[in-house]
């Protein structure tokens, strides 16, 4: 074979190699797509239940129904998107959490717990924050966060081990399981009576600007 031709087949070689390596960096260095959002037919009345916690305007048409897991990363996230929304467009939405503890956190079910005393004590979402913050407390810790938002620690010791916080809780994570969900945090975003379940909160950002901007 001649030089000349030995030296087109390397180069040609040289080109195809480096061709496939910035086809596989590509392919494995982008962005994670989002799940899809799902419309459903499920109705507002489906998804929400009496006595949870809300906070928004209770009367507003675009209401996010949120299933979460207080020893979830990406539910601490997801509840600073609420937030962000809440505050984006004040008034114009009603946000109801329900549980979803997964298996996977071992302090999860204890996390909910506490969360769900709190809310007789009328301090769930400063409850919330407080194990946000930290996503490792052990029991001695939740009762310090009970000191610090003044409860009456007595009765949420009590409230913490007692049949109905469990059954609330219980209750709501049967009724993310029925609802399909199956990760956290799951959201069901209604305008009116029109729903959608959205899986992560990048996707729950962009669906209710969409929303907004079309309302």
């Amino acid at each position: 074979m001649k030089s000349e031709t030995r030296f087109l087949l390397i180069m040609l070689g040289l080109v195809l190699v480096v061709g496939a390596g910035l086809a596989a960096l590509n392919y494995y260095t982008r962005p994670p797509q989002p799940p899809p959002v799902k419309e459903t037919e499920l109705k507002l009345n489906d998804v929400v239940a009496s006595g949870r916690p809300e906070k928004g305007n209770p009367s507003a048409d675009v209401v996010i129904v949120e299933f979460s897991d207080l020893q979830c990363p990406s539910c601490r996230r997801g509840s600073e998107a609420v937030e962000q929304l809440l505050l984006k467009y004040e008034g114009k939405i009603r946000v109801v959490y329900r549980h979803y503890p997964l298996d996977i956190h071992e302090r999860a079910m204890l996390y909910a717990q506490a969360a769900e005393a709190a809310h007789r004590q009328g301090k769930f979402w400063e409850m919330q924050d407080l194990i946000f913050n930290e996503q490792n407390a052990n029991e001695k810790r939740l009762e310090e966060f009970a000191r610090s938002l003044g409860f009456n620690l007595e009765q949420f010791r009590k409230d913490m081990k007692s049949k109905e916080v469990m059954q609330a809780v219980v209750e709501d994570l049967s009724a993310g399981r029925r609802l399909g969900v199956t990760s956290t945090p799951t959201y069901f975003l209604f305008v009116g009576d029109k729903g959608r379940m959205i899986q992560g909160y990048t996707s729950l950002l962009t669906e209710v600007d969409k929303v907004m901007e079309g309302a």
